[in-house]
């Protein structure tokens, strides 16, 4: 090629290309696409942005969940009850059961009492109790640190006489308390 071939051919390339610029420029369809473009990319931030929010109140409902989880864990473990003693008395039918709160668990409550004999056949299952004081008589609702306090429990059957049987306390934490006692 020539000089004058080339200085010809770059003169139309140059002016081809001002031309395109030109176009773009000034080209409504050049606005729409970056109007377009702008509007999916804040769409997509929106999004994102509901999902990190959605993501993040999850992950505090969990750990709130944990936290408290955590926390009646350690109570539980604080929970101690202790039998004082167990009446049967075969003429009413009636078992008295009298229990003491001697861990550092404050508002132990009984939720469920079950009982089997020697052999572990299971004799009843007594949800929700009635806890009693000792000293009044009356209901209370749970036992604070150091209180005294009895279930007074009617059985469905009669207990044979001169046999062992077992006892389980649940408490509102799920704590177990085992013991036995003789008729």
């Amino acid at each position: 090629m020539t000089g004058r071939k080339f200085r010809n051919r770059l003169a139309r390339l140059g002016l081809s290309g001002k031309r395109k610029i030109r176009s773009l420029i000034f080209s409504r369809k050049a606005i729409s696409v970056v109007v377009s473009t702008i509007v999916l990319t804040a769409g997509v931030l929106a999004m994102g942005i509901a999902v990190m929010y959605w993501a993040f109140s999850w992950g505090n409902i969990a750990a709130q969940d944990y936290s408290k989880s955590e926390a009646n864990s350690a109570m539980a473990a604080q929970e101690r009850l202790g039998f004082e003693y167990i009446n049967y008395s075969s003429s009413s039918n009636m078992l008295t059961v009298y229990i003491m709160n001697w861990g550092t668990a404050k508002s132990v409550n009984i939720t469920n009492v079950y009982l089997w004999d020697n052999l572990h056949n299971p004799i009843g299952q007594y949800p929700n109790p009635q806890l009693l004081n000792i000293t009044s008589g009356a209901a209370i609702g749970s036992l604070n640190i150091g209180d005294e306090g009895y279930l007074s429990i009617s059985l469905s059957n009669q207990l044979a006489s001169n046999s062992l049987f077992y006892i389980r306390i649940i408490t509102g934490r799920g704590r177990t308390f085992d013991s036995s006692f003789a008729t």
